[in-house]
């Protein structure tokens, strides 16, 4: 049994085009046995968000479904990411008087830091996570655990991910639907973060691209934390959106096409290379044939008009410096042709693709993304319940009726 009392951790991806489910048995010596996943299309979800509550509990219960019957237990509560255009990074700062220059307690950790939150938060915002950036004792910076140090003061820079306390209602009103409770509420971007990065990169500093279907976010970490992330409400959906509109195709195909044939630069093969259009509407199987540049030729702008967004935000962003400027490309974007050169082109800096660092033995039948968030998600679970983590300062949902939760599960699947 892992610390918190978790044997099993379960953790939910709820994106814009899928809904992701990874089971996780901790092994002895902290190492994660996955025994169920799942992987399902997302229906009723815009941008992380939900807006058909119907849809998204169909979708999301089917994906909790498959999963426990693989591991072959019920799923009661879930690490589950938060993704919104309205995450919030703020940088915050607060000192405190230590009696009689005694050690600092972890007592005295806990406390400057609610007094933090309550006294710095906005009303009506919910934080996801509060994370030390650093610790200063008696005006000496750079102390990472200042506890058991002697010192008159002590003081505390924090980052702090918030969202308006509305933005996650849906979410829970769906999950208490398929009876699960949440465990803790993870931002997106920090879960992608922790899933793709080398311990090198988050000390030495980069900045994970997460180029989603509904959305664009970033998050950046220097000296082993995350120091800042955003949110770009623009996504892959936008380009699949033009395609279909271009090439008077549908939706499905224009996604098929876009993740076949896209990329993110023409090259001379791409003028011989011929695809095959559906006509939107026609029931006969009629079709149109182009040639693949004519295709790319339709995504490249959309592309760039997406990673121009993004450095139109970073540039403003003033944690944005030359030693985060290198990127970690990860999400359904990343799969284009060409990207880490195109990044390169329009971001300014050194660009490689994402791949899963920290769990080893996840399902191979799905592809480098399906799972990168849930990974992240996974990582952040086990920090969280071996109390390596101090930002457990989110709100929680109601506990959970266990034998409720056990007798709901057999009535759905005896």
């Amino acid at each position: 049994m892992t610390a918190k009392g978790k044997s099993v951790i379960t953790v939910l991806d709820i994106g814009t085009s899928k809904i992701a489910c990874l089971m996780a048995k901790i092994k002895e010596g902290n190492h994660p046995e996955i025994i169920g996943y799942s992987c399902v299309p997302a229906k009723g979800i815009q941008a992380g968000a939900i807006w058909d509550t119907e849809s998204a509990k169909i979708c999301i219960d089917e994906a909790l479904r498959h999963a426990e019957k693989m591991a072959k237990r019920p799923i009661t509560s879930v690490f589950v990411n938060i993704s919104s255009s309205q995450l919030k990074s703020i940088q915050l700062y607060q000192e405190m008087d230590i009696p009689g220059g005694r050690a600092i307690s972890a007592e005295d950790v806990k406390n400057l830091v609610d007094g933090m939150l309550k006294n710095q938060i906005p009303a009506g915002e919910e934080v996801l996570h509060a994370i030390p950036v650093g610790y200063v004792v008696d005006r000496e910076q750079g102390h990472t655990d200042p506890r058991g140090l002697h010192g008159n003061t002590l003081g505390a820079r924090l980052h702090v991910i918030t969202i308006p306390e509305t933005q996650t209602l849906n979410l829970l009103k769906v999950l208490d639907w398929c009876h699960v409770n949440v465990a803790v509420k993870v931002a997106t971007p920090y879960a992608a973060a922790l899933s793709v990065l080398t311990e090198d990169e988050m000390d030495l500093g980069a900045t994970v691209l997460d180029l989603g279907a509904g959305m664009t976010s970033y998050a950046i970490l220097l000296g082993g934390g995350i120091m800042q992330l955003g949110v770009i409400p623009k996504g892959g959906n936008q380009i699949t959106r033009t395609l279909a509109q271009t090439l008077n195709t549908d939706l499905k195909n224009a996604e098929r096409m876009k993740i076949l044939n896209g990329a993110a630069f023409l090259s001379p093969r791409d003028e011989v290379d011929p695809v095959i259009v559906p006509i939107l509407g026609d029931d006969t199987g009629a079709n149109i044939q182009i040639m693949r540049s004519d295709l790319i030729s339709v995504v490249v702008p959309e592309l760039e008009n997406i990673l121009t967004s993004v450095q139109d935000v970073l540039d403003e962003d003033e944690t944005f410096s030359s030693v985060a400027r290198r990127f970690v490309l990860t999400g359904g974007g990343a799969g284009f042709a060409g990207i880490q050169e195109k990044v390169t082109s329009i971001l300014g800096g050194p660009a490689r693709i994402g791949h899963i660092k920290q769990i080893k033995n996840l399902p191979n039948e799905y592809d480098s993304c399906t799972f990168n968030v849930c990974a992240g998600l996974l990582v952040y679970a086990m920090l969280w319940c071996q109390d390596k983590l101090y930002d457990d300062f989110q709100s929680r949902s109601a506990s959970s009726n266990w034998l409720g939760r056990i007798k709901e599960w057999l009535k759905r699947h005896l």
